[in-house]
């Protein structure tokens, strides 16, 4: 009898074991949202980042990513550019100049013709200057910098926006990836 209760117990604390080992290593890391804010706003119509938004950036979200990154050993850092309605008038020259940004540190010259292109602009400012703020060690993290536009709201759902001034729409969405197949095992709660 001795015998069947603690074999029932070795089993069972087994099985909490694994549970516990593969609850950890499905953890999702967080996503950041940089949304329209005193600390995070782009003038109008632009995509240049301010000195406020630089500094907050540094200041606020650098040390959340650079956490994120360590803990979920993320090599993937993917960033949207979101907008709200305001019509974005203009002609776009992005599909002709955007390939030569490859290599670029800056990013000046650009026009952008729609909600998409400022997304996608705004996204590539943020993506830069998280590449010069991340820690040499850092550094191999590969950006995915993509545009939402003003089609997907807070709730990640497809909702376009009204022709409308809408705060509450526009931010830059930070989202982590581990692209590396290989078992992690995340090293923070």
């Amino acid at each position: 009898m001795t015998d069947l209760l603690t074999n029932t117990l070795l089993v069972f604390s087994l099985f909490i074991a694994v549970t516990t080992l593969v609850r950890a290593m499905n953890s999702k890391p967080p996503v950041i949202n940089l949304g329209d804010s005193q600390n995070y706003r782009f003038p109008t119509g632009s995509y240049t980042l301010t000195e406020g938004f630089k500094q907050s950036l540094r200041k606020y979200a650098l040390p959340l990513i650079e956490q994120t990154v360590r803990c979920y050993g993320i090599d993937t850092i993917e960033l949207i550019g979101h907008t709200d309605g305001t019509p974005a008038g203009g002609t776009s020259n992005l599909d002709r100049s955007l390939s030569s940004t490859k290599g670029s540190k800056t990013l000046s010259g650009y026009t952008a013709g729609s909600n998409a292109d400022l997304g996608l602009l705004r996204a590539l400012a943020v993506k830069n200057e998280l590449n010069s703020l991340l820690s040499d060690q850092q550094n191999r993290i590969s950006f995915r910098v993509l545009s939402g536009a003003n089609l997907i709201g807070k709730d990640g759902t497809l909702s376009p926006a009204r022709n409308a001034n809408d705060l509450s729409r526009r931010r830059i969405e930070i989202r982590f990836f581990r692209m590396n197949e290989a078992p992690f095992l995340p090293k923070c709660t």
